[in-house]
């Protein structure tokens, strides 16, 4: 065995070795990310919990720390300030340079009040009061865009923000005319608040208005029977506004953690539905309605898996200027061989023409300056095989032609000498 090939099996035993331990180290490393879901009460912290669960279950790389917070204008604060990876918030939240993952499922505008109440419409709230969420969340400025359709200033009455359950407490004793929330239809908060006082919804008919000014605003209906079975709760139909819940991530996360956590949300969707019903609404998004947020490298990356790359998109034109190359570089090759046998050629023409000129003489001298001559020819092919213009096979034939006129050359020169008396060629 030689020293070369040791050598060689050495150097591969080390880049094999150092491969291995990088690979079971990066194995080993733990992603270990934030994600804002807003209060432990609503549908965007359980289905939250339900994608880091199924997530780490799939992919042991990746930890996903489930945060409760005030709601979706807190949520989009720590994803601007570096201090969450990842949020559920409303779709008209504004993000400046957040990036989306996916739609979660919509949230619906719910307004609720007392059964007995004269509250027929968004205007009749003019003079009561209301229960709304805390002002950290989305659900807050949403209401006051509400109000601002129906022409409702703060001086028309008197917003209180409170959790859902101080909400709950205060419809009861009378505290407050009605409570407001963007919640998923069937949200357990509101189911608690109905089971515990008398309550209808009112309905909020003007979405599609309300999008000419909002566009991530869609209009939406309240199923019929969303609260109560029997007797339904609402009992129609219930036309209302929706605003997409979003999966939005910081614009530097890893693109590769980014793509794991988009193929979960659409190849464990079983695991996710077993968890909460709302997985089932997660949906691609779809940039021309309503979500107007830049996709995240690495969601864009799971959602274009199934998209041709380029070359089978331009196959045919790709493979014609193949074709097209192909005959431009035979072609040049044919010419480039063409002219090498046609250089060839003429250096083995004149080695021809010296040949018959030696043998027509048995002069000395002129011999000598027929061998310079074939010296020289020499050397103008030796110069062009260096510099590629007569390939090595051609260079070959040459020097069997080239050795034998010299070899004729040099006997003529050894007869001649011999006769005359005097030396060899090289006297």
């Amino acid at each position: 065995m030689s020293f070369r090939f040791k050598a060689l099996m050495a150097v591969a035993l080390v880049v094999l070795t150092t491969l291995t331990v990088y690979w079971r180290f990066d194995r080993g490393r733990e992603s270990v990310l934030t994600l804002a879901a807003g209060p432990t009460d609503g549908e965007a912290f359980t289905l939250a919990l339900a994608i880091a669960e199924v997530t780490h279950r799939y992919n042991p790389g990746i930890r996903i720390e489930v945060l409760e917070t005030q709601g979706s204008g807190q949520n989009m604060a720590l994803v601007e300030n570096g201090r969450v990876d990842l949020a559920a918030v409303q779709a008209d939240t504004t993000a400046p340079t957040a990036r989306l993952i996916a739609p979660l499922y919509p949230d619906a505008f719910q307004l609720l009040v007392a059964e007995a109440s004269a509250i027929e419409s968004v205007a009749d709230l003019r003079g009561h009061k209301i229960a709304l969420p805390p002002r950290s969340g989305g659900q807050y400025h949403s209401f006051w865009f509400l109000a601002e359709h129906y022409d409702l200033t703060p001086s028309d009455l008197t917003a209180l923000p409170m959790s859902a359950e101080a909400a709950a407490l205060a419809l009861e004793v009378g505290a407050v005319d009605a409570v407001f929330r963007v919640r998923a239809p069937g949200n357990t908060a509101i189911r608690r608040i109905i089971e515990r006082i008398p309550s209808r919804l009112v309905p909020i008919d003007q979405g599609s208005a309300m999008r000419l000014r909002r566009p991530s605003l869609e209009t939406g209906i309240i199923p019929k029977g969303s609260y109560r079975g029997y007797p339904p709760l609402p009992d129609d139909d219930l036309p209302t506004a929706d605003v997409p819940r979003l999966l939005i991530a910081a614009a530097d996360l890893d693109p590769s953690v980014v793509a794991t956590i988009t193929r979960v949300l659409f190849e464990r969707r079983r695991d996710l539905v077993s968890r909460t019903p709302l997985a089932g609404f997660i949906t691609a998004p779809n940039l021309t309605v309503g979500v107007f947020l830049p996709i995240h490298p690495g969601a864009q990356r799971y959602y274009d898996r199934e998209k041709p790359s380029f070359i089978q998109e331009n196959a045919e034109p790709i493979a014609l200027g193949l074709t097209f190359l192909v005959l431009v570089g035979s072609g040049l090759l044919r010419l480039t061989s063409q002219r090498r046998k046609t250089r060839l050629d003429d250096y083995n023409r004149e080695l021809l023409a010296v040949w018959h000129l030696a043998a027509d003489t048995d002069d000395r001298d002129q011999l000598l300056r027929h061998r310079d001559t074939l010296m020289g020819v020499l050397g103008k092919v030796v110069d062009d095989a260096e510099e590629g213009r007569i390939t090595a096979e051609g260079f070959n034939i040459f020097s069997f032609t080239w050795e034998s006129v010299y070899e004729s050359i040099r006997d003529r020169l050894f007869l001649g000498g011999r006769t005359e008396g005097r030396g060899g060629p090289d006297e």
